[in-house]
């Protein structure tokens, strides 16, 4: 791959991995977690503290962000800011994604501070969330 082009694949990772982000904030505000349906490519693997989930319908992906939406509930949490990004394209229609995630308060304040990894798979019309990686 040339190297604009290159460039230019992975300023669109990280702009749908922004989009992904801004639905998760969307979910948290709404409630409707089907908003991260169109930035998730089922069937989606997490790796969590030793354990492996597989979301492979929707109604596992809605109902894994709104587990997700629910644990932060009470704790004043208004938005998610990923940053920090190192990109790797692993092949024309993969990526691996580590950035830097905190959550922020409405105060302003840090609720959750965290590393965080992502593998996205090129779709027709974007980029979309694979597999998440905590590294908490």
């Amino acid at each position: 791959m040339a190297d604009a082009a290159a460039e230019s694949t992975l300023e669109e990772v990280e702009r749908d991995i922004q989009r992904y982000n801004s639905a998760f904030i969307e979910v948290n505000r709404t409630g409707d977690s089907s908003l991260m349906r169109p930035w998730m490519r089922l069937p989606v693997m997490v790796f969590r503290n030793g354990s492996v989930l597989a979301l492979t319908t929707h109604d596992d992906l809605d109902a894994h962000y709104s587990r997700m939406a629910a644990s932060l509930n009470g704790t004043g949490y208004e938005r998610s800011i990923l940053d920090n990004f190192a990109i790797t394209l692993v092949n024309p229609t993969t990526a691996l994604v580590n950035c830097h995630a905190r959550r922020l308060r409405t105060d302003g304040s840090v609720l959750q501070e965290f590393d965080a990894s992502y593998i996205m798979a090129s779709d027709v019309d974007h980029w979309r969330v694979a597999c998440l990686l905590s590294r908490r």
